[in-house]
């Protein structure tokens, strides 16, 4: 909805009496970074500008929210609230500047149905409510559950990247579905910054990896295919240099926690008497995790303890036949209560 054709065409559809006294024309994206800092949260949400028909100079404030949660969210009033009120206190702020009109428009498309509370209405079992109510500051929200679109109603817009945007928001839960229409998807992509845009949103909720994607699509007549292929590859390159350094990293955490298991059992030999405290102080290691190391040897069992050594602290880390042959003698050594 950052696209000003988008969000115009989303008015026009949905709310076409604001649509009429508006121009949409003029509609502007407004940067949300001079928002509060308090109210970095909110920065994902989207505010547009635009003149109203009847007064050229007067503007009015459209504030896009794309509901975007797994649950429907209770206090979204506060949230819009919050919103409001800032950007009208932007208005009067700048000089020559009157106070202007700031209209919340939400877009939905969650799973579970959901219609949002008004912030009357979240006080709606307050004991005092009647007496109180003339001071609760109330609003309405400009409210399209997107997901509750039937796939007829999609396939009746006209074709155009708000299409293949609403297409793309509404079939978000329906994999299967994104799937079967992705050709009617595409087909409204407008260039490739649309196109890249489409394909990571696809990806993101079609519950499908980038190779399965990729077949999905070579299996099409789409003219744009070269453009979303090189998105894929782009994704895919990504991936894997991501996946190298996770790689990378999860191999070198490894290695610590080998070094520090092998310490503790050195350290245990060494110093007899030291306690879970001071070894888990000295090894880096929790002190539970040492605790359970002293009580395990404490019995005795060759087995039982290098099988918690080797299954419990050094899990998913392999052994190399020699470090297993250590492994195996300061087990023996701390048994016997013998060293060199």
């Amino acid at each position: 909805m950052s696209k000003p054709e988008v969000a115009k065409r989303y008015i026009e559809h949905f709310y076409p009496d604001i649509a009429r006294i508006t121009d949409l024309g003029s509609l502007k994206l407004e940067s949300s970074l001079s928002i509060q800092p308090n109210l970095r949260e909110f920065q994902a949400d989207v505010i547009y500008r635009c003149r109203l028909l009847q007064d050229g100079e007067k503007h009015l404030y459209f504030c896009l929210l794309l509901e975007h949660k797994s649950q429907p969210d209770k206090y979204v009033s506060v949230q819009v609230g919050l919103y409001i009120m800032e950007l009208m206190l932007r208005s009067v702020k700048e000089a020559g500047r009157e106070l202007e009109l700031v209209l919340p428009i939400i877009c939905y498309n969650g799973k579970e149905k959901w219609q949002p509370l008004t912030l009357a209405e979240l006080f709606a079992g307050h004991p005092q409510l009647g007496l109180l109510q003339p001071y609760i500051p109330n609003f309405s929200f400009v409210f399209q559950d997107v997901s509750q679109l039937s796939t007829e109603e999609l396939l009746q817009l006209d074709l155009s990247f708000f299409r293949s945007a609403i297409m793309a928001l509404s079939l978000r839960h329906q994999p299967y579905l994104i799937v079967k229409y992705l050709r009617l998807i595409f087909e409204g992509a407008d260039g490739k910054a649309s196109i890249s845009a489409l394909t990571h949103y696809i990806l993101g909720v079609a519950e499908r990896s980038e190779q399965e994607f990729k077949a999905i699509i070579e299996n099409t007549d789409l003219d744009i295919i070269p453009d979303v292929m090189s998105t894929l590859e782009q994704i895919l390159i990504r991936g894997r240099k991501e996946g190298m350094e996770k790689g990378m990293e999860k191999g070198m955490e490894k290695g610590k926690q080998k070094e520090r298991i092998f310490h503790l059992l050195k350290t245990a030999l060494k110093f007899p008497e030291m306690s879970a405290v001071d070894l888990a102080d000295f090894t880096g290691l929790p002190q539970e995790t040492v605790q359970d190391f002293i009580d395990i040897t404490a019995k005795g069992d060759k087995g039982k303890l290098l099988k918690y050594v080797q299954e419990e602290l050094l899990a998913d880390i392999p052994l190399n036949s020699e470090e297993m042959e250590k492994l195996q003698e300061l087990v023996e050594k701390l048994l016997a209560g013998t060293d060199r």
